[in-house]
């Protein structure tokens, strides 16, 4: 009778025990999950914010590229006025006194 009694104590304490392990099981299984919801919406955050300072840095780069082009061009009519004929000529004759020689003076040479 005592070995009797010694099993049905035991089955009763592994019963226990079992549940026991199996709802601790549940528990851990339901805190990965909760962990998993909790990294996976921070992790949404974290590209969403990544996201919007990328197109804010895209958007500024865009407005300083419109910027640059807008003022390369302005130095492209800058250079064309420094460079016109006319104004050269003009300087050369009043400034540096040259004058534009005649065609007896000119010789070409050939290679």
């Amino acid at each position: 009778m005592n070995a009797a009694a010694r099993f049905l104590s035991q089955s009763t304490v592994s019963r226990t025990w079992v549940f026991s392990i199996l709802l601790s099981k549940a528990q851990v299984s339901l805190v990965t999950l909760m962990v998993a919801v909790l990294m996976s919406a921070l992790s949404i955050v974290y590209v969403t914010n990544s996201s919007r300072s990328l197109n804010a840095s895209l958007q500024q780069t865009l407005a300083e590229r419109d910027q640059l082009h807008t003022e390369w061009g302005q130095l492209l009519l800058e250079k064309s006025t420094w460079i016109m004929q006319a104004r050269v000529q003009h300087i050369a004759s009043t400034k540096l006194d040259m004058v534009v020689p005649d065609h007896k003076s000119v010789v070409i040479i050939a290679e």
